[in-house]
C-alpha cells in the first residue's frame, strides 16, 4: 500500500539512520541532502532555486511511486510547518496517507554527531553556531499537529 513517511528533524538527530533502515525494507527514500550533493552541493547551503527544483523533482516522484502502490520516504529537516503542511497538502491531493515522524536528541548529542562527520552524500557537516542557530530556530510540531516522536539519545 502507498503511503509516505516524512521525517522532520535537525541536523544530527538521526533521519537518516531512520530512513536507510526504512529503505532496507523497500521503501523510496528521497533526501534532500543526497540529491543537492548529488547536483554538486558540498558545503551543505543549496541555492533556494536548487531547492524548489529538487521539491518538484520530489513532487513528481512521490506521485509516481504513490501510482506504483510504494512506500516512500521524505529525509529532510522539514523545520516549519509551513514546510511540512505543503507537503501534507500535496501528498493529500494524491490520496495517499502521510506519517510525520520527528526525531529529535539533545543540542550536545546533536553537535557530537555533526563535528564526527566526514562530509558526503548523506552527512552535511554543520558548524557549532550553524546548528545552534538552525536548533533554537526550528519550529518542532506541537500538540496540534499530529506526529510520532522518537528520540535518539
Amino acid at each position: 500500500m502507498a503511503e509516505v513517511t516524512l521525517l522532520c528533524g535537525p541536523a544530527g538527530a538521526g533521519k537518516t539512520t531512520l530512513a536507510r533502515e526504512l529503505e532496507a525494507s523497500g521503501a523510496l527514500v528521497l533526501s534532500y541532502d543526497r540529491e543537492a550533493w548529488a547536483r554538486g552541493v558540498r558545503d551543505g547551503r543549496p541555492t533556494q532555486a536548487l531547492m524548489h527544483e529538487i521539491d518538484d523533482d520530489f513532487h513528481r516522484q512521490i506521485a509516481d511511486a504513490v501510482a506504483a502502490d510504494r512506500h516512500v520516504v521524505l529525509d529532510a529537516s522539514l523545520s516549519t510547518r509551513a514546510v511540512r503542511d505543503r507537503w501534507r497538502m500535496r501528498c493529500g491531493a494524491m490520496g495517499v496517507p502521510v506519517t510525520l515522524v520527528v526525531v529529535r536528541a539533545p543540542l550536545e548529542t546533536l553537535a557530537q554527531r555533526v563535528a564526527e562527520r566526514e562530509p558526503g552524500p548523506e552527512s552535511v557537516v554543520v558548524d557549532p553556531q550553524r546548528l545552534r542557530d538552525y536548533v533554537a530556530g526550528f519550529e518542532w510540531p506541537g500538540a496540534h499537529e499530529v506526529h510520532r516522536t522518537v528520540d535518539t539519545a
